[in-house]
């Protein structure tokens, strides 16, 4: 997949900052509006999906993702096989029958999750069920998918184009997030990993993430944030935070194709 988990992942590696205190009371009232700080939960229900599409070919014994960041191939024997990709070095795809594929992924001999592809009976929608084993806690969760672009002559019903609706259901371990600013050290704790970074400063590693991905965070106007993640260099992705009070607002794009995600969370 493209995107595993997306809106969920794109708030769990997002991070701000909390504005300084002051001893005068119009500028507190408006630090606490713009504070960050503490423990965020999620809304489902108000990710919205933009441009977010998804390309796969399964024929002739063979599974690529074209819309993968980097794009890979594999064979779907249902056999374990050896992958050169960010976060997994070994994955296996099998074919259950015409309208369901698995797939389970592995990195560094430990099991990273998987999923269960399931096309409706016309062929218009997919449902995603998924794994994922990457974080503190195990998350499951699904998402649906409607179909874009039909599948090529002979190919699996999962081959084509298709566009993300966004998840239906998703843990809620996978939603949760802390945020604590200390001068300008800015410490973010999720389910899919940590960090501390310096505002303005360089990209830090996120710990627990085995992906290579990097963050860096910066201020924008008084209650606003810019996360860029980047791997070797190059940027995957940014996300714009909005603090209103006791709720935040999320926008994340895609550096590649400018697919967005937008969301809320709510102070806990």
């Amino acid at each position: 997949m493209k995107k595993m988990m997306t809106a969920l992942a794109a708030f769990t590696l997002t991070a701000g900052l909390a504005a300084c205190s002051s001893a005068d009371d119009t500028e507190a009232t408006t630090a606490a509006a713009s504070d960050i700080s503490g423990n965020w939960m999620i809304d489902l229900d108000s990710a919205e999906f933009e441009n977010d599409n998804r390309e796969y070919l399964l024929a002739d014994g063979t599974f690529e993702c074209k819309s993968c960041n980097p794009p890979f191939s594999m064979a779907a024997n249902g056999e374990w096989q050896d992958l050169d990709r960010p976060g997994a070095d070994k994955g296996m795809i099998e074919v259950v029958d015409d309208r369901t594929v698995k797939t389970a992924y592995q990195f560094e001999g430990k099991d990273t999750g998987g999923s269960t592809w399931t096309v409706s009976e016309d062929g218009a929608t997919m449902k995603l069920d998924f794994t994922s084993m990457t974080g503190d806690e195990t998350i499951n969760g699904s998402e649906t998918y409607t179909r874009t672009g039909d599948a090529p002559d002979g190919a699996h019903a999962v081959s084509g184009q298709w566009s993300n609706n966004g998840p239906d259901s998703v843990d809620e371990a996978a939603l949760r997030a802390m945020y604590n600013v200390e001068g300008d050290q800015f410490t973010f704790d999720g389910n899919n990993g940590s960090y501390t970074a310096t505002l303005g400063g360089e990209p830090v590693a996120i710990e627990g993430n085995n992906a290579g991905v990097m963050v860096a965070v910066e201020r924008m106007g008084d209650n606003g944030y810019r996360l860029t993640f980047s791997r070797d260099d190059e940027t995957l992705s940014t996300s714009e935070l909005t603090v209103d009070g006791d709720t935040l607002t999320g926008v994340s794009t895609d550096a590649r194709d400018d697919s967005v995600v937008r969301w809320t969370a709510t102070r806990q």
